[in-house]
């Protein structure tokens, strides 16, 4: 007995890391459900209603706080280890103002991303703040870490209370799912963090980013699915079109219905295009998987008609899937029936990977920023959407095949200004509601009435040529708005409206409910195609009962099992992505003076003039001409289009110059 009070001895050091340890975890509980929930009342009744699932967040901190009990400089460990999890909630409550999406495991493959666009978010006050706060973090760690040191690393006591509280963690988790008071809502990742707590849904997403096989996965199960997708389609005499029309997704960026919020009027609709072809066309709501941000997320269901539900909380497949494996995608099934596949961005080629993306979903070429001119930035410096017209046009010019061209536009894209009231836009907005809500929603409606200018332009210039083309209009996800941050707010933030339009008789089908993946399926169906793997499995097993599990069987086989449900002739083939639809050309050089005029074709705003191998300055005078200064014993010259992060996206090979010479 005297051995065992010795081992379990609680001296007044031991007692303070314990109290600490306690008090701190407390302190982290509350904090972090305060920045996820933005408001003290709600922790309250969080705290009132769900006592159990605050109580799995508190002992999962206590969990991993407790390795400064590990170490000698527990004082130091333990304050980074609080400031770690209180720096999650804080990215969690920036990234939930910026993007409604809170941060994520796979978050991490995007951070570059991120950087790339903080500008638009972040002010001076904003990184003033956050030196001065990383200075005081340092001073405090080197403070602590002068303290004098614990003797001992471990002590019996310790293992035993860390011991207790994961036994209570774990069995407070199990006890809590079973009364569905904690659950898991892949299709809803900010509903489900404040479901079931930030601390816990944080580490729940990285837990979840391990891919997990079904169960019941194996060949013979999806053969038996293969076989009933195959018996359906064998009984649909649908009628095929034989013309193989140009077919052209455009994905309109934070793309609404302004109309459709109360207590807002305005001084002409802006949208009146998009609304034109809603009178005609078939139109809807699209359930889509993300809201105020994640573009790349409803990018990747269109394209591969995968329910981007059953990947990891908040994955970005660009960045992960997408980085070595080629995939079907309706460029492959398009590209099988002999179409070209084009893609076209008003914004950098190589952002979220998409220069090697769509590489691996089977595009021919890709028009991004870099190889776009004449084009204007708005007043958040986004390419405004009316470029794309010429560069949509180019690519269906650039063969005499049937084309496919999937189409981004940038211009609505957040964030949006509470002073707008200082910019002088041409529709007014007025209202009952908040001036801030006032002011942003005088920005919104006045960058999407650009991109409704697009439409109508883009509908203008599809019905000037000689070729049938259909075209499905859609939103990526509801606009960041702060309209939308109320809970109760009568619109659905998940979903974005979507539009046809085609030059030739279509049918116009009554959608009463569809998502974001199943829009391909859409497509095809009006443009009278066969469909893809995909298609084919979402448009005929949707209705069955069994249509979750086996999409769940689906998806994990063609996106990391064995791909038994493709045929052979339908697996994604090895391709080589062009950037831009035309090759840029160097023709020959003439010397004016201190002056070199390069003569080619397909020059931009943004190719950059490399002199024996280093890059000058340049003067773009048009799409056949650059300018530079001469320089002294020139030997090669180059082109090249430069990306983010001084990214190389093409160039031309290195030209002798004595070989480009048109005159001295």
């Amino acid at each position: 007995m005297k051995k065992l009070n010795e081992i379990f001895k609680l001296d007044k050091r031991t007692i303070h890391q314990i109290l600490l340890w306690l008090i701190g975890g407390l302190v982290l509980v509350f904090a972090t459900e305060f920045l996820l929930r933005g408001s003290f009342e709600d922790v309250i009744t969080l705290i009132k209603e769900k006592p159990g699932v605050v109580l799995a967040n508190y002992l999962l901190i206590l969990m991993l706080t407790s390795i400064f009990f590990l170490v000698k400089r527990k004082y130091m460990v333990y304050f980074l280890s609080f400031m770690v999890i209180l720096g999650v909630a804080i990215t969690t409550f920036f990234l939930m103002k910026v993007r409604g999406i809170p941060l994520t495991f796979s978050d991490l493959y995007s951070i570059g991303e991120a950087m790339e666009i903080a500008d638009k978010y972040i002010n001076k006050t904003m990184i003033i703040i956050a030196v001065i706060c990383l200075a005081f973090l340092i001073a405090v760690a080197v403070f602590l870490y002068k303290l004098d040191c614990d003797t001992k690393r471990f002590k019996l006591i310790n293992f035993v209370l860390i011991f207790i509280v994961s036994i209570g963690f774990f069995s407070t988790v199990k006890s809590q799912q079973s009364k569905n008071i904690m659950q898991f809502k892949r299709w809803d990742i900010p509903a489900s963090y404040k479901c079931n707590g930030l601390t816990y849904s944080t580490v729940e997403s990285c837990v979840k980013y391990i891919r997990k096989k079904p169960n019941d996965y194996s060949q013979a199960k999806i053969q038996e699915i293969k076989d009933k997708v195959d018996k359906a389609e064998a009984s649909d005499n649908r009628t095929l079109n034989n013309k193989k029309p140009n077919i052209l997704f455009v994905q309109l960026e934070a793309f609404m219905d302004p109309t459709e919020v109360k207590g807002i009027k305005y001084s002409e609709d802006p949208i009146p295009n998009f609304r034109k072809l809603t009178q005609t066309f078939t139109h809807g709501m699209a359930s889509a998987p993300t809201t105020g941000g994640g573009t790349v997320r409803t990018e990747f269901e269109v394209m591969t008609g995968n329910n981007i539900d059953y990947l990891t909380p908040g994955e970005i497949p660009y960045n992960t899937i997408l980085k070595s494996k080629y995939y079907n995608s309706v460029a492959t099934t398009l590209k099988s029936e002999g179409y070209k596949a084009h893609a076209v961005h008003n914004f950098q080629g190589n952002f979220y990977g998409r220069n090697n993306a769509y590489a691996k979903l089977g595009f021919d070429d890709f028009t991004s920023k870099e190889y776009m001119s004449n084009y204007e930035l708005n007043e958040r410096e986004w390419v405004k959407d009316v470029i794309l017209t010429k560069y949509i046009e180019k690519a269906l010019d650039s063969t005499k095949d049937s084309d496919l061209v999937y189409t981004v536009s940038v211009q609505g894209h957040s964030s949006y200004p509470t002073d707008a009231e200082n910019y002088d836009f041409p529709i007014k907005v007025s209202g009952t509601l908040d001036q801030k809500v006032l002011n942003q929603m005088y920005y919104y409606v006045n960058q999407i009435k650009g991109t409704d200018d697009f439409i109508g332009e883009l509908v203008d210039m599809v019905n000037k040529r000689d070729e049938d083309t259909i075209i499905l209009f859609y939103s990526d996800h509801m606009p960041k708005l702060k309209i939308f941050e109320d809970d109760d707010f009568y619109l659905d933030k998940y979903k974005a409206p979507f539009a046809f339009y085609a030059n030739f008789d279509i049918e116009k089908y009554d959608i009463d409910e569809i998502e974001s993946y199943e829009l391909s399926s859409l497509m095809f169906k009006e443009a009278g195609l066969k469909y893809g793997p995909m298609e084919r499995f979402n448009t005929y097993m949707k209705d069955d009962p069994e249509f979750s599990k086996m999409q769940d069987l689906i998806e994990y086989d063609v996106l990391f099992g064995k791909s038994y449900y493709i045929n052979d002739d339908e697996k994604a083939k090895k391709n080589t992505l062009k950037m831009g639809v035309e090759d840029i050309v160097i023709n020959n050089i003439e010397t004016k003076g201190n002056k070199m005029i390069i003569h080619g074709a397909n020059f931009t705003t943004n190719s950059r003039v490399y002199l024996n191998d280093k890059q000058v300055d340049k003067k773009f005078i048009d799409e056949n001409t650059l300018e530079v200064d001469k320089i002294d014993n020139l030997d090669t010259i180059s082109i090249k289009q430069i990306g983010r992060n001084s990214v190389v996206l093409s160039s031309t090979q290195d030209f002798k110059y004595s070989d480009l010479q048109a005159s001295k």
